[in-house]
């Protein structure tokens, strides 16, 4: 079961339409033609631009909708793409969407409300959770800062840049973290500042 925090708050809505059970044989629509584009972040590759606009098109209405900013796909892996975009109303949606099309796990809401602890620059935003193939964790980092590399429990763990939010949804970068199969304990995570100098910085989990 994939666990959003913080923007569990907001309602998850999935779309009867395009889910047919939890599992078998599943029914897949035609997407529409993609409204927006598409961006990738380092190391991933995405399929047709059509299923990251549909899963972009299922945003519940409250939360308005997709930004001229576009669909960032975060990671592919397993038959599974993660993407994640921004809305008219200034919050950030999250979706994982099969190989075949089907969307899941659709969840939006206001990134300012993942707040880094004192004395930090690094914000948990959606997870830790389970995707289709890997558990995973998105981070958001404070303007400035940049992720040179990042830890648990000692293992060096692999990551990608997502995108940079626009200022309206808090202008932090998104890194998509890969993680073992447990997911408690801390990440470690060496940042470069502006100045270009190194720092360490903890996230728990």
């Amino acid at each position: 079961m994939l666990r959003l925090r913080p923007l569990a708050r907001t309602a998850l809505v999935l779309s009867a339409a395009l889910l047919t059970g939890c599992g078998g044989q599943e029914d897949v629509p035609r997407p529409p033609a993609a409204p927006a584009p598409v961006t990738s972040g380092a190391g991933a590759t995405d399929g047709p631009v059509e299923w990251a606009a549909h899963a972009a098109r299922l945003t519940p209405p409250e939360h308005g909708t997709v930004t001229e900013a576009g669909v960032s796909l975060a990671r592919r892996a397993g038959g599974y793409r993660f993407y994640l975009w921004e809305t008219s109303k200034g919050k950030v949606c999250t979706a994982q969407v099969t190989d075949s099309g089907v969307a899941r796990e659709i969840a939006c809401g206001n990134p300012a409300e993942a707040a880094p602890v004192r004395g930090s620059k690094l914000a948990g935003l959606v997870g830790p959770g389970t995707g289709f193939a890997e558990w995973y964790v998105m981070v958001a980092v404070a303007p400035g800062a940049e992720v040179t590399s990042v830890e648990h429990e000692g293992k060096v763990l692999s990551w990608t840049h997502v995108r940079t939010l626009s200022p309206a949804t808090t202008g932090r970068d998104v890194y998509y973290v890969t993680l073992p199969d447990r997911t408690y304990g801390r990440l470690d995570v060496t940042l470069k500042g502006a100045d270009g100098r190194l720092g360490k910085d903890r996230l728990q989990l």
